[in-house]
């Protein structure tokens, strides 16, 4: 996987974890609407690790000179 891939991965992953943010303060708003039912917590999970791996694949090319 090359930089850019990895900048997508990364931004990717932080879209998803605050798409995921929103969509779980829209669940306490309003408990019993059609998006409170999503799981949020497992989205915003996703979307941090997807992220974290992301940032540690940069690091890893980055020291590696891949830059």
């Amino acid at each position: 996987m090359d930089i850019v891939a990895t900048w997508w991965l990364v931004g990717t992953g932080l879209g998803l974890a605050a798409l995921a943010l929103v969509g779980d303060w829209a669940r306490k708003r309003s408990p019993l609407a059609w998006h409170a039912h999503l799981p949020w917590n497992a989205a915003i999970f996703v979307g941090l690790a997807t992220a974290l791996f992301g940032v540690v694949h940069l690091l890893t090319l980055l020291r590696a000179g891949g830059a």
